[in-house]
């Protein structure tokens, strides 16, 4: 249960982590199922979908984040988001890893609200993926030894090359994994200069 614990430089990823589990714990109460998840339940409980968003209820494009369909996907972004909040937290600071965070599951609803109307989402695979982007940024700004950046670089690719690739196959939203990740791409690459910083501080 150590994932749960808060502490210096790792304070946001266990707080999310407890929310995605709340969220999921009362669906579950809700529909007395682990699966079989209403269609309408899930819209209560803040699912994105395309034709409430246009009747003005935006608030979805967060709140979809913080919900999940099963305990698959549940878990599965559980634990990117632990292997990826250890390493990203301490480098962006609270204030900037939670900001990074939300906007890329927010672009991640956005592009699913653009591309995939009328279909019913949930999830923070888009947030998940622009954490995954604001590795990339790290990889491109030279922050690592390149030998280390080159063996990283190989996992980060075949792990994304086999997420968007199920996505074609499965029913995944690619829509929001590629939104996320352009946010967290983007949104990495600018804040380059203060991981660089933070982490020649950490150093000294």
């Amino acid at each position: 249960m150590d994932y749960f614990k808060l502490r210096p430089g790792y304070l946001v990823t266990p707080l999310l982590l407890i929310a995605n589990c709340l969220v999921f714990i009362a669906l579950v109460l809700v529909s007395q199922s682990f699966s079989q998840f209403h269609s309408l339940t899930l819209l209560k409980f803040g699912a994105n979908y395309s034709g409430l968003v246009e009747q003005g209820q935006i608030w979805r494009l967060l709140s979809s984040v913080f919900l999940h369909l099963s305990v698959t996907h549940l878990l599965f972004n559980s634990v990117s988001l632990v292997i990826l909040g250890r390493f990203i937290e301490p480098l962006l600071g609270t204030t900037a890893f939670i900001g990074v965070y939300i906007a890329a599951g927010i672009a991640g609803s956005m592009a699913s609200y653009l591309f995939n109307p009328g279909v019913l989402s949930a999830g923070a695979s888009g947030a998940i993926f622009g954490l995954f982007g604001v590795f990339i940024a790290i990889l491109l700004g030279k922050m690592i030894r390149p030998d280390v950046r080159n063996a990283w670089a190989k996992n980060i690719a075949t792990i994304l090359i086999l997420n968007l690739g199920m996505g074609f196959i499965l029913p995944v939203d690619n829509a929001a994994h590629i939104g996320g990740l352009l946010t967290g791409i983007v949104l990495g690459l600018l804040l380059v200069p203060l991981m660089k910083k933070r982490l020649l501080r950490h150093l000294l």
